[in-house]
């Protein structure tokens, strides 16, 4: 059965408990049916960017389970500098934390920053080192080292959700297109997965995985740096067209000559 409510709100008439459950419920269950096979992760925003020398996290939405949160800006900049330099973090959604007011009940989770042999359940948005602490430059000649060195602020880990499960961050996307775009005779699996990320939607790690395969290329998945790597590989390999070690030119197919018309008298 297919259910639609429509809502008819009288002149100068109070809203009734019946319709305000109506109002509530849609845009909750909206959001559950269209992202019932997400992974949790980031649904949208909360983009990493540079402000001034300081890390900032935009606005965006997060589905935990089948609940979704939604983001205000954090200046993770001001996070990072509490930290004891050398040692390693994470920045980590900590424990929902609860209260109501007026029957209204808000669930709030904060970003903290945890030391990285800690355990923690929460969904990771970056490790680093602490110290001076930049983003990664999408643009950089070796993206693997960029990714992974301790003076950058490490993306790897941080899930977005897609349909299926959890993939990269979008920044590491922008990178893998940029490289691609710079890259000197593309072969057509280069080209496809440029045609994918112009759009600006995360892949799939299984779609990934064909792409690397495709190039010839061992898909490891041991760690989010291993698949990094390997994407890094793929879209570094060069294929090469084989062509025979000599082309035969079609032969002439001869034809019949014709004969003249003969008329006897």
């Amino acid at each position: 059965m297919f259910n639609r409510n429509e809502l008819r709100f009288e002149r100068r008439s109070i809203l009734t408990a019946a319709q305000l459950r109506a109002i509530e419920k849609f845009p909750r269950e909206f959001l559950r049916l269209t992202f019932a096979d997400f992974g949790d992760g980031i649904l949208s925003g909360l983009d990493f960017v540079t402000r001034n020398d300081e890390i900032f996290l935009t606005a965006g939405v997060v589905k935990l389970g089948e609940k979704f949160f939604l983001a205000d800006e954090m200046n993770l900049s001001t996070l990072i500098d509490g930290c004891d330099e050398g040692k390693r973090y994470r920045l980590v959604l900590g424990t929902p934390q609860r209260t109501a007011t007026e029957g209204v009940i808000n669930e709030k989770i904060s970003l903290e920053v945890k030391p990285l042999d800690e355990t923690s359940d929460g969904a990771d948005f970056g490790r680093f080192k602490a110290g001076i602490v930049k983003l990664p430059d999408i643009n950089a000649e070796n993206l693997y080292n960029e990714f992974t060195r301790s003076s950058r602020l490490n993306l790897l880990h941080v899930p977005q959700a897609v349909r299926g499960g959890t993939t990269f961050h979008p920044t590491i996307f922008r990178a893998i297109l940029s490289r691609l775009q710079h890259k000197e005779n593309p072969s057509p699996a280069d080209v496809a997965l440029m045609l994918r990320l112009a759009d600006g939607e995360p892949l799939s790690l299984p779609a990934l995985k064909i792409f690397v395969e495709c190039k010839s290329v061992k898909w490891r998945d041991a760690s989010p740096e291993e698949i990094f790597k390997s994407v890094i590989d793929a879209v570094d390999a060069v294929q090469e067209t084989v062509l025979p070690a000599q082309i035969h030119k079609p032969e002439k197919v001869s034809r019949p000559k014709s004969t003249p018309d003969v008329i006897i008298i």
